[in-house]
């Protein structure tokens, strides 16, 4: 049985030598621009240049500190709303989805150090990720979260158990790969084949709901995380819910760099 390599920004290159070789010159721009990598370089730096102190009980970033980073990030995130002439402010990181995320990656890929009450800390490998390029700091990303990351944080309901199966990320993995680049995919169906294939069930006793949350994991779990690599371009279609709309997802496609990354994270699996 073939042991996988540590998953290291020097592993990574090492790894990915023909990929970068075959990709390198026309899909360096959208690797610099992938809007995750760009949002995980202002959070490192973010962490090397202030003194950011986790907050006692979980170690996550305090609030002084999520408003000045989170304003530099490509797409800045509401931290208050107005409901009924009153507004409510962001609590805790865990409910900012775009940071919590980073903060994830960051210390399961071992980019930083993070515990109750301690100052937030770079690790080697969190300098290396900054030296790198673009093109290797995407797909370390990407891999970060197929091989490192129990999906369930993106969809924490009870229902769905603690842990996936364990061959999940292999299945969507396989299943995306089959896909050609920039055709329509309807959403429902690929969920229903990934629920099928990958043995996702609901677990909860409540089973009213329980085939419209597993195709909501699946949009949370991977769509919606491919989104934040532009490894998707996806349609949307509106629905009514009471007495206005609600929006779903309708359909997806896989971009040409989505694809890249893709294969980038099975070479890196083998």
């Amino acid at each position: 049985m073939q042991i996988r390599k540590p998953l290291t920004i020097k592993s990574v290159q090492e790894q990915l030598g023909p990929w970068l070789d075959k990709n390198s010159v026309p899909m360096a721009r959208q690797a610099e621009m992938t809007p995750l990598r760009r949002d995980m370089v202002t959070l490192l730096l973010f962490v090397r240049d202030n003194r950011v102190i986790g907050t006692q009980s979980t170690g996550n970033m305090p609030l002084k500190a999520i408003r000045e980073v989170t304003a530099h990030f490509v797409n800045p995130p509401k931290l208050d709303a107005v409901i009924g002439g009153r507004t409510y402010s962001l609590r805790s990181e865990e409910e900012l989805w775009p940071l919590h995320l980073l903060h994830i990656l960051a210390v399961v890929g071992g980019l930083l150090k993070a515990a109750p009450a301690r100052r937030w800390q770079l690790t080697a490998q969190g300098k290396r990720f900054l030296d790198a390029p673009p093109m290797v700091q995407a797909p370390f990303l990407l891999a970060v979260w197929w091989r490192k990351v129990n999906w369930l944080v993106a969809f924490p309901f009870e229902g769905m158990g603690e842990a996936l199966p364990y061959f999940f990320p292999r299945v969507t993995l396989a299943n995306l790969l089959s896909l050609p680049v920039g055709t329509r995919v309807p959403f429902i169906r690929f969920a229903d084949r990934l629920i099928g294939e990958g043995t996702l069930t609901w677990t909860a006793q409540d089973t009213s709901y329980a085939t419209e949350l597993l195709r909501g994991s699946v949009e949370n779990m991977v769509v919606a995380t491919l989104i934040k690599y532009d490894a998707v371009k996806c349609s949307y279609r509106k629905e009514p819910l009471g007495k206005g709309t609600i929006r779903r997802l309708d359909a997806f496609k896989i971009t040409p760099w989505g694809k890249a990354l893709l294969d980038a994270v099975a070479a890196l699996d083998r």
